[in-house]
């Protein structure tokens, strides 16, 4: 039923060749397995144009990036798959943004300056994500919303990626209960187009164009 995620396993989404040579993650419990899928994903819907929300230290970009195939800032990564020619874009809140104007709660850490981690050439963009005019970056046919985790901003996050008719949109910290209402109701009330999953054992959900989806043995 459309708003209601189906239940996937872990194994079915992380599966060769969609899971081969990944950058793993270990800085964080459970962000191996996360970061994995996430990889995964972006090999198997091959997006070519790539937004994340939430840069943050770039860990996470350099996931993204290196996915995608996209080279890196001083030398070329000598990838297995032919590189995608894909571009990938971050947006974070701008430089100085006082973090308790953010997480008025300390709720989440913040960076003096996003994107420091990241070895990739990705292009760094700032402002709030759910006002942000993305139009000009378009066609982005590929998103991971990993921004502020409350309702309000997972939801107009969301709605931000519907806009552009993306083949997938992928979350984090789906077991974050105002993160999974957000997502649930905007996919019942705007995402007739898109099958929605939660992948078990981790913290990602993502949702993919029906019209866009692989059939391939697994049947995504």
């Amino acid at each position: 039923m459309r708003g209601i995620p189906e239940i996937i396993s872990y194994e079915s989404v992380v599966t060769p060749p969609f899971s081969e040579h990944a950058l793993l993650r270990n800085d964080f419990p459970g962000f191996q397995e996360d970061y994995l899928v996430l990889h995964a994903l972006i090999r198997r819907y091959r997006p070519s144009r790539f937004l994340e929300i939430g840069t943050s230290t770039g860990r996470g970009t350099n996931v993204i990036c290196h996915a995608t195939g996209l080279r890196k800032r001083r030398n070329i990564w000598g990838a297995v798959w032919p590189p995608l020619h894909s571009k990938v874009y971050s947006i974070d809140v701008p430089v100085g943004t006082d973090p308790s104007i953010i997480y008025p709660e300390g709720e989440d850490g913040h960076q003096k300056k996003p994107g420091t981690e990241c070895a990739y050439r990705y292009v760094q963009l700032y402002g709030d994500s759910t006002e942000f005019d993305f139009r000009p970056y378009y066609p982005l046919d590929g998103w991971f919303v990993d921004g502020k985790h409350n309702f309000e901003y997972v939801r107009r996050d969301t709605l931000q990626a519907l806009k552009s008719e993306p083949r997938i949109i992928v979350w984090h910290d789906m077991q974050i209960e105002e993160v999974k209402e957000a997502v649930l109701a905007v996919i019942k009330e705007k995402g007739q187009a898109y099958h929605l999953y939660q992948v078990e054992k981790t913290r990602m959900a993502f949702a993919a164009r029906r019209d866009c989806q692989r059939k391939d043995r697994l049947g995504l």
